[in-house]
């Protein structure tokens, strides 16, 4: 693939980082450039950051990967960066987010970024998987030990359709969904979920 820039890329959902950091490492980083990563959980999203800090310096500040490594090898170490890669940190902060898609908040904050920083006339690649405690078979067995849970009343069965709403209203050139194991036996209500997935993703409106 050659491009005279990178692709954009939005990784939703995006745990610690391994779909978009496969993206990413493509061709050295020069296929596919990570956007922003969207994240809820504070310890995955404080890996995105990380990583994102390593392409920062990488790219922009060679001479500074000392820093990254020197966190990395060293028990206890406070800060990754120092005042010669600060800036990459910051590059990084703005990229790896912490966000609850699906609550109105983190929707929002979304939103802003994207109309921010996504450039819609380029093509770009949109990525993620779907938040995995409802359709994996190990998060499905530690449900089965909750008498009081219920599928249908379980809201991340239906996460999936922030990506609808992003596909519809900034029409990706391409979208990704990373498969989940058991997601094509899960079921809410007595109906499999993944047939009512790929309804919804051929047809976002």
């Amino acid at each position: 693939m050659n491009f005279d820039q990178p692709l954009q890329v939005v990784d939703l959902f995006a745990g610690p980082g391994g779909l978009g950091e496969g993206f990413s490492s493509l061709n050295e980083g020069k296929s596919f450039e990570v956007l922003v990563s969207a994240e809820m959980d504070p310890f995955a999203r404080a890996t995105l950051r990380l990583r994102a800090f390593y392409r920062a310096l990488k790219k922009n500040n060679p001479a500074a990967l000392d820093d990254y490594y020197r966190f990395c090898e060293t028990a206890g170490a406070e800060n990754p960066w120092t005042s010669r890669s600060f800036k990459e940190w910051e590059i990084a902060d703005k990229e790896a987010r912490q966000i609850k898609l699906g609550s109105p908040e983190g929707n929002t904050e979304l939103d802003r970024i994207l109309e921010d920083r996504l450039d819609t006339r380029k093509p770009w690649v949109l990525i993620g998987g779907p938040p995995c405690q409802a359709y994996s078979i190990v998060g499905r067995a530690r449900n089965k030990g909750n008498l009081e849970y219920k599928a249908e009343d379980d809201h991340r069965h239906f996460l999936y359709r922030e990506y609808l709403r992003i596909i519809q209203s900034k029409k990706p050139a391409v979208f990704v969904m990373e498969n989940v194991k058991g997601i094509l036996s899960s079921k809410v209500g007595g109906e499999q979920i993944f047939p009512q997935i790929l309804k919804d993703l051929a047809d976002p409106d």
